[in-house]
């Protein structure tokens, strides 16, 4: 396989975006999803219209500028967004791992690695609320942080262009399937993790190494039975149903990765968000998501979404 043709796994994750109207609005109006598009479209052109320094957000806590790098408006409230971020104020020494030669520092500290995110938004007929499907990139951008950005171009949008309909956006997350039946279509489990209190913890594993500064959550894994492919369901069902205990379970959360009929999976009882990999091109040199790949393969998997419904 050559360099052009590298595959990254990427996870994405679905949520749904509410777009209403912002408090103290004087907007009386009947709501009517069709404005709302039209508002979010004269957003989104407002955002791209402007220069690179004027759409950056400077967000000081995390030391990152995010900003709307592209964005393809496929008509009828869907669209494919490209939102870019840069990290300042790290600048290391560098090496170069083959030869172990150092290379020295090579930043400024204004000086930040490029990182794409991307963003599907989705609307179908008659609904309410947009089906939203976000990279996770580690380096990247939360949803979160998204959401607040764009909320702030919204409020700059009004501001400057007049438009008589203010609206905030807010995401609620997409359930995926019910915990235990998401396990029953397991094919294989390759790791189960229980998250306990290091105060449920009674021996004398905690004190090994002598600090009182251990995480008040402790990670415990539980290592898979030989010669099977997955772990018992009995087991899996007696955590579970300690872990649903209103009061006094000694199991906060519990999270369990394996494989079923769509690939590679990952649930979690805190986090029932619905998960998916997607197998993407990489690009050469950067191995960054190749975007347009990126989009198709989005689709198509929603696409089989809503067939299956």
């Amino acid at each position: 396989m050559s360099a052009q043709e590298s595959k990254k796994s990427v996870p994405i994750y679905f949520y749904y975006l509410t777009i209403s109207k912002q408090k103290g609005s004087k907007d009386e109006s009947i709501y009517d999803i069709s404005k709302v598009i039209d508002s979010l479209s004269n957003m989104f052109t407002y955002v791209i219209g402007k220069d690179l320094t004027e759409r950056k957000k400077d967000n000081k806590a995390s030391e990152k500028v995010i900003w709307l790098d592209s964005v393809k408006d496929l008509k009828g409230g869907n669209y494919d967004l490209i939102f870019k971020s840069a990290k300042y104020n790290h600048v290391r020494n560098e090496i170069d791992t083959e030869t172990m030669k150092e290379l020295g520092t090579r930043k400024r500290q204004q000086d930040g690695d490029e990182e794409k995110t991307h963003l599907c938004i989705r609307h179908s007929e008659n609904e309410m609320r947009f089906l939203t499907v976000h990279e996770s990139n580690h380096y990247g951008i939360t949803l979160n942080g998204i959401v607040e950005y764009l909320n702030e171009q919204f409020i700059k949008y009004n501001e400057d262009c007049k438009d008589e309909f203010h609206y905030i956006i807010s995401y609620d997350i997409m359930p995926g399937e019910d915990f235990l039946s998401s396990i029953k279509k397991a094919r294989t489990m390759s790791a189960l993790k229980l998250i306990v209190s290091k105060d449920d913890i009674k021996d004398d594993f905690m004190g090994f190494a002598g600090r009182t500064d251990i995480d008040d959550e402790v990670e415990i894994c539980i290592k898979r039975p030989k010669g099977v492919k997955k772990y018992p369901d009995n087991l899996i069902q007696a955590y579970f149903k300690e872990n649903q205990k209103k009061q006094n379970s000694k199991i906060k959360r519990i999270t369990i990765k394996g494989t079923n009929e769509a690939g590679k999976f990952e649930i979690d009882t805190d986090l029932m968000k619905m998960k998916h990999y997607l197998s993407v091109k990489g690009l050469t040199i950067t191995n960054e998501v190749d975007s347009n790949d990126f989009f198709l393969r989005a689709q198509e998997f929603i696409d089989e979404m809503r067939n299956k419904q």
